[in-house]
């Protein structure tokens, strides 16, 4: 590692503590170094920091033990100071034998653009694996680098203030994405060797993805759980309440505070860094965004800017040696001003699991010494904003105070007086407290922890009044890595911010094990939006109207509302139908969500098994209901849950994020469709779950159940679970023996045999901007389920913006494909209505892999199939690969659009001829999304990477789209590259192109793995009115192709080109041929090359005057 000098012998003392901590037998590690959330730990990649206009001088003493490195920082203009020359890879001098010294310089033009530069050895690859690595931020100029945690003057660390000359300070995160060592390096516990595969998340390399050298892998953490309790919860891996807090980075700030994240990437592969938090976003290209990053220091906007000549991102692809400044938009917080976590990770799912991930915590109340709310540091506020945020205190100390939300809303809080209807509203400290908190109760009925752990109840905690004073649920008696607690077994007080009353974050607490409570009233912003009031002053199950509880609902007043049930469900998925010759390619247990309103169509028809597209328009508050029917099964170890997050718009992520991160709520489902425990001795017990025994009408006030064993009172119950007309939810008053009592009348009737569970969860969405397509996923087993095709996507519209079937012009709920009529932009080059299809773009899925025949072993055997992890079962017989040329593994991973592939070697079998591939007068129309369209058509292509693990490109002949959708001199381009959970909204002015031509186009994946394995598809357009294809509005008059494609006056220029066979050679300083491994070669050639040449150059090519390259033509 780079260290400064004088933090050496604190490195090497650290390094003593956490060999002492390894090699004793305390589970807490407490002699160890390595803090929660490496907080001001010296262990750690070095980042330094300089102003624009200062001349940098880095001196570098190398105490490597007999290797020769170097410090390089890309971008920069530094020199070797004793010879003036660049201090780059390829110059000798910059490289500092063993023992010596070596300087550097670099003058920094007070214009340089100001943002991170990576740094780290080239003198060998393994140096760099092994984490020579760091960081250069050049800051404004004038500025200050203040430490965090005294805000002091610091010289180095992954987290600090600047305080700026000119302009508002803001909080600073440089995260490193990288490995440690390379594929064949092996991580130590104190147990031995890691293995290479994690027995309890089926993730490779475990522990060996990390964030600034270190890492939090799911399974360490579920195998203590296993341990206890004798099951391991997943879908709490990021959880603090059942974990405690992580090694990994935990950025913290207070609400409404600036901040920057500088995102480095410090690895030889590329990952997918992802932010949640719903408005916690960032401009694709900060120098050219308009939009503010202290837009929220005052308190929540519902109005910012619609669009931005940068499109707006929360997934970014890091590559090797890149960085990516990300201006957070609002800050911390974000735009709805929100106290909570917002977890990072990488967004390829084998590599968060491994320990790939931190969370951002933001705070409410200051966290001063003996005033903090969790485990880490004092926490000093920005020099700016100082006296902003006020230390936390317990309930009592609330009696008598008014409270203030940003100046729309005030409360007086009483000892015992509630008026809903007063101004300003009194409400008494039970009634404050109460709507806040979960119910009370004790989980699984018993004052056990372990026993309430094994009970998996989330629908109470055992926190308690004493008088005025809420108290804490009892402390946790276990000791562990990330958690000891100050007073195992006592109650502590529940704490509030003293100028909002609003509980401080995070009130929770450790709990090994446990699983985390729902949120009150299983509400999706109990946050933001507490108060749930029915007109009679009595608490609502219902979610409060928009704007209820002023500036600070999430979503604002007279908001349009959209309601949404949504389920997970499991069901085969023919991805591409049998045909003549060949088999249908199938999941057997494809997994999507869907509306509940369509399950049963949905069942029936293969062709509407697609992953689920929703829409809503600018300005929009969603509401979610959302219930899981995905059993148990010993794929997930009997204990399945599933979960939906959302990214981008405005949510409060306690209770709409999806999984449990840091101290959220439990927003993951076990299924309520379970009734009997399909493994009694194995996996988690059966969730809270019943059926009524007997018809019960509208107006009733109980039910009659199965089994009440599970339920509490003031708890909320869904009553007819599976009935997508007559669901409702109730909180229950009373349970006498069978019989439970509610609140208030039911609804509607329910039959005998309705289901009835807790097992639900509400989320609320307020979509604040055009944001385009938004990605919603499970975020429990997304190893797994994304390969199934548990994905989906929100499509932001313009506002006022209604959706229609093309083929017969209704308005539609659902569907990938629609027509959008509106009269506002949907970018720089549309306004007006628009065709739309949406390409959910995919990896990871086996059944649609291919077998790779050239240099696989296996093929020589003649092999139908190859092995693979339980999380990725190749089916027992896959094609063939159509791209015989493939070579680097045993099969192809398996790709598609929508859950559709349409594989060339298909298509080959039922005709041999590669001229007619794409000729549907012989194969038909493929499965995959076939958009149709008029000539001149505006089009919109939303297109998402849902699974997985892999990079694409999407691509499009005749057309083309801008670079910015916004950006009105945008790059035009016709093809995207993404990876997982990125997305791209590929704007096309005009169906038919700029050459203006009715026709079948082709899109497709530009890996040709993809592309063989049937990811491609056709755009349909027409310069005829059809019958099945209603025109846009205001496009009734249908254009006509245009003659030719060259206008008649334009300049003609001619090449004449021959596509030519080629034996090509890569490198010939090299062998032609290198032994790898497991009878692989690496192959320095191509014996079978084809290339393109001008037909001047095909003589001299071949007869090797002429080096062969890639044709460009000018």
């Amino acid at each position: 590692m780079y260290v400064l000098t004088e933090d050496v012998a604190g490195v090497r003392a650290e390094e003593v503590k956490n060999r002492t901590a390894r090699e004793s037998e305390d589970p807490s590690f407490a002699e160890g170094a390595v803090s929660n959330g490496l907080q001001g730990d010296l262990i750690q990649p070095l980042v330094i920091r300089a102003n624009q206009g200062d001349c940098l001088r880095i001196t570098l003493r190398n105490q490597i033990e007999g290797e020769p490195t170097n410090m390089i920082i890309n971008g920069s203009q530094m020199l070797v100071a004793g010879t003036g020359k660049p201090a780059t890879a390829n110059n000798p001098d910059a490289l500092v034998p063993a023992g010596k010294t070596g300087e550097y310089e670099w003058y920094i033009p007070a214009e340089t653009q100001e943002g991170g530069h990576a740094f780290h050895s080239h003198a060998s690859r393994d140096q760099y694996s092994l984490g020579l690595l760091g960081s250069l931020v050049v800051e404004p100029r004038g500025s200050r680098f203040l430490s965090p945690f005294t805000g002091e003057e610091m010289k180095s660390g992954w987290e600090a203030i600047i305080d700026k000359d000119k302009g508002s300070d803001f909080r600073e995160f440089v995260i490193f994405y990288h490995e440690a060592g390379d594929e064949t390096f092996r991580l130590l516990n104190r147990k031995g060797m890691l293995p290479q595969r994690d027995a309890h998340t089926d993730t490779y390399r475990p522990a060996a993805r990390l964030l600034n050298y270190r890492s939090e892998p799911h399974g360490t953490r579920l195998e203590m759980q296993e341990h206890l309790v004798g099951f391991a919860d997943e879908s709490q891996g990021y959880g603090s309440y059942t974990f405690g807090d992580p090694a990994t980075t935990v950025p913290r700030s207070y609400l409404g505070d600036p901040a920057t994240f500088r995102m480095v990437g410090g690895s030889e592969i590329v990952h997918s860094h992802h932010l949640h938090g719903g408005s916690i976003r960032w401009a694709r290209q900060p120098g050219t965004s308009k939009l503010d990053p202290t837009l929220s220091k005052n308190g929540p906007v519902k109005f910012p800017m619609i669009n931005d000549t940068s499109d707006r991102l929360d997934v970014q692809s890091i590559g090797p040696s890149e960085i990516y400044d990300e201006v957070i938009e609002g800050g911390s917080g974000g735009l709805q001003a929100l106290a909570g976590e917002f977890v990072f990770h990488c967004h390829i799912p084998q590599h968060y699991v491994t320990g790939m991930w931190g969370f951002w915590r933001v705070y409410n109340t200051l966290q001063a010494p003996g005033f903090q709310t969790d485990v880490m540091k004092a926490l000093v506020e920005l020099p700016d904003r100082k006296g902003k945020i006020k230390p936390a205190i317990s309930s009592d100390k609330l009696v008598g105070t008014t409270v203030d939300w940003y100046g729309g809303k005030k409360w007086e809080i009483t000892k015992d007086k509630t008026d809903w209807k007063a101004n300003p509203v009194k409400v008494s400290i039970k009634d404050w407290v109460e709507y806040m908190l979960p119910p009370q109760g004790l989980p699984g009925k018993t004052e056990d922890q372990v026993q309430q752990a094994k009970a998996n109840d989330p629908t109470v905690v055992n926190w308690k009044w004493e008088g005025a004073l809420a108290l804490n649920e009892p402390e946790t008696p276990h000791k562990w890595a990330d958690y000891v607690s100050p007073a195992p077994l006592k109650r502590l007080p529940v704490t509030f911010d003293p100028q909002t009353g609003k509980l401080a974050f995070p009130w929770l607490r450790p709990h090994l094990g446990k699983r985390p409570p729902f949120a009150p009233n299983h509400g999706g912003a109990p946050w933001l939006e507490p108060f749930r009031v029915r007109e009679d002053g009595t608490r609502d199950t219902e979610p409060p109207k928009p704007g209820a509880q002023g500036p600070w609902s999430l979503c604002p007043e007279n908001s349009p509302r959209k309601f949404f049930t949504i389920h997970s469900i499991t069901l085969p998925i023919t991805l591409k139908p049998a045909t003549a010759k060949t088999a249908a390619v199938v999941d057997p247990i494809g997994m999507i969500y869907v509306l509940h309103e369509e399950e049963a169509e949905v069942r029936k028809d293969p062709k509407k098994q697609l992953p689920l597209v929703i829409r809503g328009n600018v300005y929009d508050c969603v509401d979610v209901i959302f219930k899981n029917e995905i059993p148990d099964d010993a794929r997930t170890g009997w204990a399945n849950k599933i979960n939906l997050h959302p990214h981008f718009f405005q949510f409060d992520t306690s209770a709409s994020d999806g999984p449990t991160i840091g101290f959220s709520y439990d927003m993951s489902l076990r299924a309520f469709t379970m009734l009997k425990d399909p493994q009694p001795d194995k996996g988690m017990p059966l969730p809270g779950n019943t059926i009524l025994t007997a018809d019960t009408k509208a107006g009733a006030r109980s039910i009659t159940v199965a089994d009440t064993s599970k339920f509490h009172v003031n708890t909320e119950l869904g009553v007819g679970m599976d009935d997508p007309k007559f669901f409702e939810i109730v909180r229950i008053k009373a349970i006498n023996g069978k019989t439970i009592t509610f609140d208030a009348p039911l609804k509607y009737g329910h039959k005998k045999n309705d289901i009835a569970s807790v097992e639900f969860i509400r989320e609320r969405w307020y979509v604040d901007a055009d944001l385009g397509t938004i990605y919603w996923h499970d975020h429990v087993f997304g190893t797994d389920t994304w390969g199934h095709g548990l994905f989906s996507a929100f499509i932001t519209e313009p506002p006022r913006s209604t959706y229609h079937d093309p083929v017969t012009g209704k308005e539609i709920r659902s569907g990938p494909i629609a027509d959008i009529h509106t009269l506002e932009p949907v970018s720089a080059h549309i306004r007006g209505s628009f065709r739309e299809v949406m390409m959910h773009i995919m990896d990871s899925n086996a059944r649609s892999a291919e077998l790779i025949t050239t240099d696989n072993p296996q093929a020589k055997m003649n092999a139908v199939t190859v092995d693979g992890p339980p999380s990725h079962q190749f089916p027992e017989r896959i094609n063939k690969s159509a791209m015989w040329f493939l070579n680097g593994g045993e099969a192809t991973t398996g790709s598609g659009y929508s859950m559709r592939v349409e594989p060339l070697s298909v298509r080959l079998v039922n005709n041999p001829d590669p001229s007619k591939l794409f000729v549907s007068g012989i194969h038909g129309d493929p499965g995959t999304p076939l958009l149709r369209a008029y000539l001149g058509d505006p089009i919109m292509v939303r297109a998402l990477v849902g699974s997985a693990n892999e990079v694409h490109t999407w691509h499009v002949t005749g057309h083309w789209f801008p670079m910015e959708r916004y950006g009105k001199d945008a790059m035009p381009r016709s093809t995207v590259h993404l990876v997982i959970g990125e997305r791209y909204d590929p704007a096309i002015p005009a169906a038919g192109g700029p050459q203006k031509q009715a026709g079948d186009y082709l899109y497709y994946s530009g890996r040709a793995s993809h592309f063989a394995e049937g990811s491609w598809g056709i755009f349909r357009v027409f310069d005829e009115l059809q019958g099945d294809l209603k025109p846009l509005p205001s496009r009734e008059q249908i254009q006509k192709s245009a003659p030719s494609v060259c206008p008649a006056e334009s300049p003609v220029k001619t090449f004449n080109v021959s596509a030519i066979d080629q034996q090509i050679r890569y490198h010939e300083g090299a062998p032609g041929v290198m032994e790898v491994d497991l009878e692989r070669k690496m192959v320095f050639g191509n014996e079978q090359g084809k290339m393109y040449v001008l037909d001047g150059d095909r003589g001299r090519v071949k007869a090797g005057e002429l080096k062969p390259s890639p044709l460009t033509l000018h």
